[in-house]
């Protein structure tokens, strides 16, 4: 069963060109435990997706700046 988390950790993986089977069990475990994971597993996908592909610039997303676009796409579509 893929968690809201686990997707957003395999959409970070797609938007920065990072294979998932790169991450050993415990960096994959610290990758899903940072706090700006949780804040973005509640956001909805296709606003995730939109926010993720601003905010990825050179096969890097940092967790900070996704979130960040997020609050942005939101404001513009509230």
């Amino acid at each position: 069963m893929t968690t809201a988390s686990d997707t957003v950790f395999s959409l970070w993986c797609r938007l920065t060109g990072t294979d998932p089977m790169e991450f050993g069990e415990d960096e994959r475990e610290a990758f899903l435990a940072r706090p700006q994971v949780s804040q973005l597993a509640q956001t909805p996908y296709a606003v995730l997706l939109d926010a993720g592909i601003t905010a990825a610039r050179r096969g890097s997303l940092p967790l900070e700046r996704w979130l960040g676009a997020v609050r942005t796409v939101r404001a513009v579509s509230a």
